[in-house]
Formats: structure tokens, C-alpha cells, sequence
């Protein structure tokens, strides 16, 4: 019977992108589970807010995660300050810079990978000592339904998604039996002030072919994985069907895509026409 992760103790859970949207959401939740929240996020007021929001036991971390010294030194502090006590590791900092591969610059496509492939790595390498030793800790991820197929346009994010989930899944065989549990969320498309970006900027059509989710919705999902400690969930999990169908024949995508595309737009166009008065620039 697999152990309940709910029985899994408080103490310190680190959560990236804690200072709005997806992040934010989990932070609080996590909050309501006992834990004290690393809220890290790339702007130091905004990660002071994010943990201010949360009570006096959460912390607030400026750091710039795709900036190789910065996320050093934040995991020397994940090692010196609170691995004796760290419970969870939440990577969930994500950006999006739609562009062929053609034409987008070099800086962006590092941008992706140092931000949603690199930095999880050694947050997780800072962590795992700890968890290994006391034989409990969980690693969570939003990955992303774009992990699972690729999206032309959004190389570099698929890039830096497929190699997330690669690491998550290897890292569970490593650990499996250790008392450490790993998860990722795969959402499709989340009414978020990046999606509403994206949507404006000519991001993937793809986003759109389903109904767009919300932020409660993967929080919902972040939620079953840590009572579960389940590898992977999807959300919705209809939309993983053909995601994965499509990823075990690639040689369709020149075919199949813009056929997508075009059923993807008139969702896009449904979702601005909606979302647009909302819209929160960065």
C-alpha cells in the first residue's frame, strides 16, 4: 500500500514563482498543511509580499533563478539554513518567449533552459541529501502538457519540459523505496497572466484546442500528488490522451499541427475575447 503523503511531517516546503499564479496558490495551500513556506521568487518585494501574505513562519527569497550565482547561493542555503527541517521542493518558475527557432535569440532559448531545467536540477541536488537522510521529502514540478507534446513555435519551452519530465522520472527510479516521493503536474493551458501574454503575443495555437484551466484547478492536482505521491498527473487528464498518443509518432507533427492550429484559434480567439479585460501586465 503506498504510505499517504499526507502523514508527511511539517516543516520548511521551498516553492519557486511563489509570488503570483500557480505558485502562489500552492504556497497557500501548503500553508494550511502546516508547512512554512520558502516563497522564492525573482524579485525580492515581491517574494517578502508573497511570504508576508502567508503568516510569520514563511520566509520571502529574492532570487533570480536562471542567474547560475544566484541559484547557487540559494541552494547553499537550501544545504547550511534549512535542510535539517526541509520537507518539500516545489519547482514551479516558468517563462514563455514564443518564437521559431529561426528567429529567436540565443539569451531567450538559455532563459528556458536555465530557468525550467537547470535551476530545478540543483534545487533538487541541494534538497536530496537531507531528504535521503531522514528517509522523507517530496519533489514536485509544473511541467506542463507541453513536456509531453511538442510545441512548434515553443521549441525551447518543449525543450526545457521534456527534459524536466526526463529528470523527474529518472530521479523516482532513484529514489523509489526511500521514503522520497516525485511529481509532476501537467497542465495544459492555465488562465494565468503569462498564458494571457502568450495568447496576445502569438503563442502556440495548440494552447487553446481544449477548455482553458484554472489556477484552482492545478492547485487541486498539487494537492492529490502530495496525498498520493503519484508520478505524474494531468490536468485535465483528457487532454493528456492525445498529447502522449501524438508523442509516440512524431513523424505526424508536420502533418497533424496545423490542422490543430486551426481548431486552437478559434479557441484563442474565444479565451482573448474573455480574458482581455483582466489582463495583468507584468
Amino acid at each position: 500500500m503506498r504510505r499517504s503523503r499526507a502523514t508527511l511531517a511539517p516543516g520548511w516546503a521551498i516553492v519557486t514563482g511563489a509570488a503570483s499564479g500557480i505558485g502562489a496558490e500552492v504556497a497557500r495551500r501548503l500553508t494550511r498543511r502546516g508547512h512554512r513556506v520558502i516563497a522564492v521568487d525573482r524579485e525580492s518585494d515581491a517574494a517578502s509580499q508573497a511570504a508576508a501574505s502567508l503568516g510569520p513562519a514563511s520566509i520571502g527569497v529574492g532570487c533570480d533563478l536562471a542567474d547560475a550565482a544566484a541559484l547557487e547561493a540559494l541552494c547553499e542555503r537550501v544545504r547550511a539554513e534549512w535542510s535539517d527541517d526541509l520537507r518539500i521542493v516545489v519547482c514551479n518558475a516558468g517563462v514563455i518567449v514564443p518564437g521559431e527557432v529561426s528567429d529567436i535569440d540565443g539569451r531567450v532559448v538559455d532563459l528556458h533552459l536555465d530557468l525550467m531545467l537547470r535551476s530545478p536540477i540543483h534545487l533538487v541536488r541541494a534538497a536530496l541529501p537531507g531528504f535521503l537522510e531522514r528517509g522523507a521529502g517530496h519533489v514536485l514540478a509544473t511541467v506542463s502538457m507541453g513536456g509531453i507534446g511538442p510545441m512548434p513555435g515553443s521549441a525551447a519551452y518543449s525543450a526545457a519540459k521534456f527534459g524536466l519530465r526526463a529528470f523527474l522520472a529518472a530521479l523516482n527510479a532513484e529514489v523509489k523505496g526511500r521514503g522520497i516521493d516525485v511529481s509532476g503536474i501537467y497542465p495544459s493551458a492555465v488562465d494565468t497572466p503569462m498564458l494571457r501574454e502568450e495568447a496576445a503575443s502569438g503563442g502556440s495555437a495548440l494552447n487553446f484546442l481544449g477548455e482553458v484551466q484554472s489556477i484552482d484547478d492545478v492547485a487541486d492536482a498539487y494537492e492529490r500528488a502530495l496525498d498520493s505521491g503519484k508520478l505524474e498527473l494531468y490536468v485535465p487528464y483528457s487532454d493528456s490522451l492525445s498529447a502522449r498518443l501524438l508523442s509516440t509518432k512524431l513523424g505526424w507533427l508536420p502533418t497533424v499541427v496545423p490542422k490543430l492550429e486551426r481548431l486552437g484559434e478559434r479557441g484563442r480567439t474565444k479565451y482573448l475575447a474573455t480574458a482581455e479585460p483582466h489582463f495583468d501586465r507584468p
